[in-house]
């Protein structure tokens, strides 16, 4: 819960960190200001105990680091913590290394500079470093530890130090604030990312031909979330400049194309409520998501291969499923597409191969996703009232209360969901 609940909340926070530093909002000022604050109040003392600190933790030093965390996983013959490690510090830097191409953020200037880096800024790549490596080696130790007092030990050095090389940066003048901020909250989504699926193996949950699905997946994501200034500001322009019927037809296409593709789908709600408003932008996501799930039904149910349809019936778990969803039809299907680890699309297709009668599908996938896709389209639509001009505390408060809701009704679904498909 802990770890799927930092997951949400650290994607949504980078979202809106991104989308400030796209804008140019109030937040860009106040990176200046803080990055301005400390160049003009820095110590000879402070300067070289930072400059130790970020030079113990640059791509060389952190290769060399995980390389010796490698040596002693290797002696305690822990192979599923190589492969996380291995995975969470490489992926999550090449992560790192996109977003970078993608924003192409200059570093801060001064004119007597204490470093000199011509590469871009946002998000910093030591802070992902720190927060990758850190991260595994605090989720290891807590792994062995089963007393409370150690774990949180563990749990709060690891933040002192991803706070330490993340503010060494602040204050060496190489990164503006949110650069670090955006840094921890995306390398934290690839961590949690990385330690699920290391805690699947291990568990004997997961196949290798379902990491090879995982890892198509994350590599759609970090594709998506590479060009979210170019893309998804051109879509939205061209969107708005449309007529509303001909736009929102386009956008429902293309939202329901980007859920049966299985791609990363989650901002099409929350572009929906800052184009269309809160209204239309949930009539125009529901929709959308309707015909997905209609879509995907149909092809699994009459075009796929029949060697497909006898392989999945032929799984225990998806037995029991066709029998719960054959008794009560309306609640099993609400709560499965309640679930928001599985992609909308393969649940459509999974359910396709499933007794479900198709009105009853239809009402109860409808049931399952308005919750979340409500939540969704009032942050997109309160949050473009907090970039506005003219935005006020209302406007704060609103989006506050949907981030709050969505968080709360994402632990609340979890848990019902958990309970009442115990297979």
């Amino acid at each position: 819960m802990a770890g799927w609940g930092a997951f949400l909340l650290a994607g949504f926070v980078f979202l809106g960190i991104a989308w400030n530093v796209t804008a140019r909002t109030t937040l860009v000022a106040l990176d200046i200001r803080v990055a301005g604050w400390l160049h003009e109040h820095g110590s000879a003392a402070l300067t070289t105990f930072f400059f130790a600190v970020t030079n113990l933790h640059a791509p060389l030093a952190m290769t060399l680091w995980t390389a010796a965390f490698t040596a002693v996983l290797a002696r305690l013959r822990e192979r599923y913590w190589i492969l996380t490690l291995l995975v969470a510090v490489a992926g999550g830097m090449l992560v790192n290394q996109l977003l970078k191409s993608a924003y192409e953020r200059l570093r801060p200037r001064f004119d007597e500079p204490l470093l000199e880096l011509s590469s871009f800024s946002f998000p910093s790549g030591h802070t992902a470093g720190a927060v990758l490596f850190y991260g595994v080696l605090a989720a290891f130790l807590v792994s062995r530890f089963y007393d409370w007092r150690r774990r949180s030990a563990a749990v709060a050095g690891a933040i002192l130090m991803v706070a330490l090389v993340a503010f060494s940066r602040l204050y060496l003048g190489a990164h503006y604030l949110s650069d670090v901020l955006a840094a921890s909250c995306s390398s934290t989504v690839w961590l949690v990312l990385c330690l699920a699926g290391g805690h699947a193996l291990v568990r004997r949950r997961l196949q290798l031909h379902l990491l090879a699905s995982a890892a198509a997946a994350l590599a759609l994501v970090a594709l998506a979330v590479s060009v979210p200034d170019a893309w998804w500001a051109a879509l939205e322009d061209t969107i708005e400049a449309m007529h509303p019927l001909a736009g929102a037809l386009i956008f429902c296409g293309l939202y329901a194309a980007a859920l049966l593709l299985l791609l990363p789908a989650w901002p099409f709600p929350i572009a929906a409520g800052a184009i269309f408003g809160w209204a239309w932008g949930a009539l125009a996501a529901l929709a959308a998501v309707l015909l997905s799930a209609a879509a995907g039904l149909l092809v699994a149910r009459y075009l796929a291969p029949k060697g497909v349809q006898r392989a999945a019936r032929e799984k225990r778990t998806f037995k029991a499923i066709d029998h719960a969803v054959a008794r009560e039809p309306w609640k099993i299907v609400a709560l499965l597409r309640m679930v928001p680890a599985i992609p909308c699309g393969l649940k459509s297709y999974f359910l396709g191969f499933t007794r479900v009668p198709f009105d009853a599908y239809l009402a109860a996938s409808l049931a399952g996703v308005a919750p979340d896709v409500l939540v969704k389209v009032w942050l997109g639509a309160a949050g473009r009232g907090v970039i506005g001009e003219g935005a006020g505390a209302l406007d704060w408060a609103l989006l506050g209360a949907g981030i709050a809701a969505f968080i709360v009704l994402s632990l609340l679904v979890g848990r019902a969901v958990r309970r009442k498909l115990a297979l």
